[in-house]
């Protein structure tokens, strides 16, 4: 018997965000995820946030402000982590956990590596430091398959900036529209949210509000998700267990996960198994 995965609920499609740097128009980006039933991973850099001065984000806001949403990590400093020793880039990433985590009130486990860059030290200190996830600037519009490995889970490239989303994100519609015979996928939109103040840039507030209203009105289509809620979803899925004849589906995990024998989507409860014709 051939399974095909499925998202949350047997949904075929997921989306997910990623903004970086807690600056002050982060505020502003969350009232609208929240306002569309989005969720969004975002990544901050410690060292701005313990300073009084500045309106970026404070750690007092970030339990209630992000409450819903992922906090991840942006190292310390925001440096190019590949220029440095490993144990300094360690003391990069554990420090943005030993300050966020007791106000974020969660364990962090992802990082997105600041300019995008990293090295195969980087990838030691992330695990070293409970990281399980990096999410590079390398957009990848050609196509909407998730991270499946470890090693692409740590250099997960988004499908596109918001500056250039538009085409991928029509794209991605017309499949969840139009496109049944797909398999389903994974739209990864990333950036800063104080672009959309920059005069310059080609999307601004209310191109990327009309862009949260398309995908929200497929909200029964599609699972919305943030960094870490797909990143454990997706290890759920690998970790079902069949029997020999492929009838009996084990779930080991604390997560409820969804397949499709073609004709119908099946849950597979978490520490349960189930049996399929």
């Amino acid at each position: 018997m051939i399974l095909f995965d499925r998202y949350p609920e047997g949904k075929k499609y997921a989306c997910t965000f990623s903004y970086d740097d807690g600056c002050k128009q982060d505020r502003r980006l969350v009232e609208l995820f929240n306002k569309y039933g989005m969720k969004c991973t975002f990544n901050m850099f410690s060292a701005p946030m313990m300073s009084e001065s500045g309106e970026g984000i404070k750690p007092h806001e970030l339990p209630t402000l992000f409450a819903g949403h992922e906090i991840a990590a942006h190292a310390h400093n925001h440096p190019h982590l590949e220029r440095m020793p490993l144990a300094a880039q360690y003391d990069q990433i554990i420090k943005d956990r030993e300050i966020l985590e007791p106000h974020y009130g969660k364990i962090i486990r992802g990082l997105a590596y600041p300019f995008g860059t990293y090295s195969e030290d980087t990838f030691t200190a992330m695990k070293t430091a409970g990281i399980v996830y990096g999410r590079t600037v390398a957009s990848n519009p050609s196509t909407f398959a998730p991270p499946a490995t470890d090693r692409e889970f740590l250099t997960w490239a988004p499908t596109t900036h918001h500056n250039e989303a538009a085409l991928p994100v029509k794209r991605f519609l017309y499949n969840v529209e139009k496109a049944p015979w797909r398999a389903g996928g994974l739209l990864y939109i990333w950036g800063h949210a104080y672009e959309f103040d920059n005069a310059a840039s080609p999307v601004h507030w209310e191109e990327f509000e009309d862009m949260l209203r398309q995908l929200a009105a497929h909200k029964d289509n599609i699972w919305f998700a943030t960094n870490i809620e797909v990143y454990d979803y997706i290890k759920a899925t690998q970790s079902i267990r069949t029997s020999a004849n492929g009838k009996m589906l084990y779930n080991p995990t604390d997560t409820d996960v969804w397949v499709s024998n073609g004709t119908e989507d099946i849950k597979i409860p978490a520490a349960q198994s189930v049996t399929v014709d």
